[in-house]
């Protein structure tokens, strides 16, 4: 009887041991996945900064007559055609706003 309880009691500290072990093992992963994250963030940062540069680049080479793509330049004129409108409809809110 002594020598099945110090099995399981030897069995026990085996399981409390890796216990331990994945803990600290998550933690760790814990840790990676937060830094992955992070990462991420930045190179979505940095990509949504290269969109916009090229957006504005492509606005730039527009207004100078550089020829493009046919697609994109209808794409850029569709786009244009919109903010424009976006911008009259705003301008006359506020005309009728200052006509009260």
């Amino acid at each position: 009887m002594e020598q099945h309880i110090l099995r399981i009691e030897e069995k026990l500290q085996q399981l409390l041991k890796k216990l331990q072990q994945v803990q600290s093992e998550n933690v760790s992963l814990k840790e990676t996945l937060q830094i992955k994250d992070n990462e991420l963030i930045m190179k979505q940062q940095q990509l949504d900064e290269l969109d916009n540069k090229l957006h504005l680049a492509r606005i730039a080479g527009a207004a100078q007559g550089a020829p493009g793509d046919k697609e994109d330049d209808e794409e850029f004129k569709k786009e244009m055609r919109n903010k424009i409108n976006e911008y009259i409809r705003e301008i006359d809110r506020c005309i009728a706003l200052l006509n009260i």
